[in-house]
């Protein structure tokens, strides 16, 4: 099914090339994809027993991704801000699937691969993050309608207010 999602959405993006040159739509769209993975990442953290705070992967995230951004031309606290909600969105996003959702013990073997699949994705989709802030801030992107775009597309695909907030305030202190 993910695989099927992830098609879909390549495809989609495929037809509406508008989003490359549009900053607002692109980062909406990366923070989009960046959450379709938050219930793969629950249920292998629920199989292998881990908790959904990593407080050293997350330290190091965020340092990995600052420097990308700095030598992409971000400013580091823009970058470090950025990631910060992205990571909190994603945090909510997990709890929430973990709280909802039953993963039957039988799904193990149903499950990407955390180091070889998940991250490497996200990895990914973080530069191409950090590629469509740099965009929005040369082009100078009114920080509200990146929000209204993000807004629109997080809510298009039923994510709670606990998770918007998060993504969009990380959002908005990338951009200004």
């Amino acid at each position: 099914m993910k695989y099927l999602l992830l098609a879909l959405l390549f495809l989609a993006g495929c037809t509406s090339l508008h989003h490359r040159d549009d900053p607002s739509a692109r980062l909406a769209d990366l923070i989009v994809e960046r959450l379709s993975w938050m219930d793969e990442v629950a249920a292998i953290k629920r199989e292998r027993q881990l908790p959904i705070v990593d407080a050293k992967r997350e330290a190091e995230l965020l340092a990995a991704m600052e420097k990308k951004g700095v030598a992409a031309g971000l400013p580091a606290k823009s970058a470090r801000s950025f990631f910060v909600g992205q990571m909190d969105a994603a945090k909510e996003c997990q709890q929430s699937f973990l709280l909802h959702m039953s993963i039957p013990k039988s799904h193990a073997n149903g499950l990407p691969d955390l180091a070889t699949e998940v991250r490497p994705a996200l990895d990914k989709i973080g530069v191409q993050m950090i590629e469509a802030l740099v965009q929005a801030r040369a082009q100078k992107l009114e920080p509200e309608t990146a929000r209204a775009a993000a807004r629109m597309e997080l809510a298009k695909r039923h994510h709670p207010e606990s998770v918007i907030r998060p993504a969009l305030a990380g959002l908005i202190a990338g951009i200004e």
